[in-house]
């Protein structure tokens, strides 16, 4: 119940920031190619951060104070953006943003991870919680700035909720635990792993471009309001339940690869609606394919390490799934993904993220097709 609390407390600020943030900067006078930047910039940053905060974490007597130290962080980052009328402060707050913010997620996962494996607990129904608090946040957040129009205050509510997902990680467990000399680089020797975020590398780079644009590009089509934008973020957090559910017998039967080939799959059909709609409805009805993007990925791939890499290297092994899932994908999403909606639009860059994941099927089609002969010859 513990960890319910705090994964719901934690998406229910990353709700916010994660579906609104880029009206934020909109309303901030940034373009199509600035947002992207912006993003991109963020990412870049959390490369660095994540292996580092995740190391620390892992070496730390009590972990759950480095957690409480990044949220802390991050809430006054985003309050000072809220204070910020000048574009490159806004450039530097939100780099400085990406360093600390998403250290967050790696090491609550870890955290949950560890505290639901000494109590032989599944993380799919944990998880869950998660989900239904990004949808009812994003719903509810959806119709505020519908009635009031005041994008600017989605950062200083992120940041509000972020002191709340602060309050929730004590419940996680702060036990004092031998220090360990980690060394992140070295999870980079197994061969497996690096294939497998190889793979999952292009359809999370699309994921990236999404985040960025998919408001904009909503609000643009004929039907569109704040409310109906609320609608779609809450259908998108709502598909993720069935999978959610099922999640840990999926990774049984499929592992990581069989998981990963099933979202890369649905991503693509995805951003073809995306590209292809004329009006919002098309749109809000593509967001029923949410429940095996972005979610089927990060939580397979989680179970994945927590299976494969060594109990005292679990918070880097998260940060090091975060850098590929959020740090590189999102960079080259970002910045290249600003680029293609600059040059062809913002329907054109999700057709080129259609095409992208399509040839990454194609590409790894051997990997995930060994995955998938795996998991038949298990249920036999």
């Amino acid at each position: 119940m513990r960890v319910k609390v705090y994964m719901a407390a934690y998406y229910l600020a990353h709700a916010v920031y994660q579906s609104y943030m880029s009206l934020f900067y909109r309303g901030r006078g940034l373009g199509s190619a600035q947002i992207g930047a912006v993003y991109a910039l963020a990412a870049a940053a959390s490369i660095p951060g994540q292996m580092l905060f995740g190391a620390l974490a892992d070496r730390a007597r009590k972990p759950g104070r480095v957690l409480r130290a990044l949220l802390l962080t991050s809430a006054a980052l985003l309050l000072l953006q809220t204070l910020s009328r000048d574009m490159f402060a806004l450039f530097a707050l939100a780099a400085l943003f990406g360093f600390f913010y998403t250290g967050v997620q790696p090491i609550g996962d870890a955290l949950a991870l560890e505290r639901l494996r000494r109590e032989n607990r599944p993380f799919g129904p944990a998880r869950l919680m998660g989900a239904l608090a990004f949808a009812a946040s994003a719903l509810a957040f959806g119709f505020f700035l519908d009635a009031s129009g005041r994008e600017g205050l989605v950062a200083a509510a992120s940041a509000a909720l972020m002191l709340v997902a602060l309050a929730a990680s004590f419940l996680l467990g702060g036990e004092k635990r031998a220090q360990s000399d980690v060394q992140p680089l070295r999870l980079l020797k197994n061969r497996d792993l690096v294939r497998l975020l190889a793979f999952i590398l292009p359809a999370q780079a699309t994921m990236g471009y999404f985040y960025a644009f998919f408001p904009t590009r909503f609000m643009e089509l004929p039907g569109a309001s704040g409310t109906l934008l609320g609608w779609a973020n809450f259908v998108a957090a709502a598909a993720e339940i069935p999978f959610l559910l099922a999640s840990d017998r999926l990774f049984r039967r499929l592992d990581a690869a069989g998981v990963a080939a099933l979202s890369t799959l649905a991503l693509g059909l995805r951003w073809l609606l995306a590209a292809l709609a004329e009006n919002a409805y098309v749109l809000l009805a593509s967001q029923a394919l949410h429940g095996l993007g972005y979610i089927a990925i990060s939580v397979s791939m989680a179970l994945y390490i927590r299976r494969e890499v060594p109990s005292k290297a679990q918070a880097s092994g998260q940060a090091l799934l975060n850098v590929v899932c959020y740090g590189l994908a999102r960079v080259l999403g970002n910045a290249l993904g600003g680029l293609a909606a600059r040059a062809w639009g913002q329907a054109g860059g999700f057709l080129a993220c259609a095409g992208l994941c399509f040839a990454a099927l194609a590409a790894f089609f051997p990997l995930w097709r060994g995955a998938f002969c795996n998991s038949r010859s298990n249920m036999l």
